[in-house]
């Protein structure tokens, strides 16, 4: 899945636009709808940061973690969380990169 947090909400994107941060030689703009996809075509580009980002909005009732626990979640279950992304080839995963305040969710998708 791809997803994205407000406050200590967990909610799934429908649609995600990902773009250039880093220079790359893969075309973007370009919008994703599974996070197979999206991991697929960062596997082109290892290393490289991109910004992914939720297009429209969830309600409170779409919450994921009232249902379930965050620890269902994260890259080693093939799942993506918005904003500052990259490939590891390492560990075959995409991690969401940068500094995290607040949200323990933000926490378990950083490499």
């Amino acid at each position: 899945m791809i997803l994205y947090t407000v406050g200590m909400g967990l909610y799934e994107v429908k649609r995600a636009l990902l773009e250039q941060v880093d220079g790359s030689s893969l075309k973007l703009p370009r919008f994703f709808s599974t996070s197979e996809q999206l991991i697929a075509f960062l596997s082109n580009a290892p290393g490289v940061k991109f910004a992914l980002s939720a297009v429209g909005t969830a309600t409170v009732a779409d919450d994921l973690l009232s249902n379930t626990a965050a620890d269902a979640y994260g890259p080693q279950f093939g799942d993506v969380l918005c904003g500052l992304i990259l490939y590891d080839g390492t560990k075959k995963q995409v991690l969401t990169v940068g500094t995290y305040v607040g949200s323990d969710v933000n926490r378990i998708f950083g490499g």
